[in-house]
């Protein structure tokens, strides 16, 4: 079987669990709203976590950040995104997370403190501002944030970084 029959037949058997599994969930003919609107929304939210992951993971979890920075305490690593010396994400479940983009070995990455203080994500921009860092700007050569910071080119990120904070701060 080829590689797109393979990914055809895959949707097929998805897509048939997913229509068994609403009509046990809301009855064979009680969904409301716009079907095609319920399915769109139900298919995003199957696939939101692989596709965060692509775009900024992977992640670290708590322990795994603790480990990392030389088993630094819990607390230390929450006054550290407090102080936006390390960027947190809070996941849909409550769960804190740390994008692994940010670490360079066991520290955190040159630059990155003084842009994440530049933008000051809280837990709602948080995952704006991860998905700001790994994609690509025109205005630093194509690169992402990220990758201009493995280089050392802290200034331009930080006029990038200002740039955003002021379209977003209005």
């Amino acid at each position: 079987m080829t590689g797109s029959a393979t990914t055809s037949r895959w949707i097929d058997d998805a897509s048939r669990a997913f229509e068994a599994a609403l009509a046990d969930l809301l009855g064979v003919r009680g969904a409301a709203g716009d079907p095609v609107r319920v399915g769109s929304i139900a298919a995003l939210g199957a696939v939101a976590g692989t596709l965060w992951n692509d775009a900024a993971g992977p992640f670290f979890d708590s322990d795994g950040v603790r480990a990392l920075l030389g088993d630094i305490t819990r607390q230390a690593v929450s006054d550290r995104v407090r102080r936006h010396r390390l960027l947190g994400l809070r996941t849909g479940s409550g769960r804190l997370v740390y994008p692994a983009f940010q670490f360079d070995g066991r520290q955190v990455l040159r630059g990155l403190p003084e842009a994440l203080t530049v933008i000051a994500p809280d837990d709602v921009e948080g995952w704006y501002v991860a998905s700001w860092f790994t994609t690509t700007d025109p205005g630093l050569g194509g690169r992402s944030p990220i990758d201009a910071l493995r280089h050392g080119d802290l200034p331009p990120v930080l006029l990038a970084v200002r740039d955003l904070a002021a379209g977003l701060r209005g």
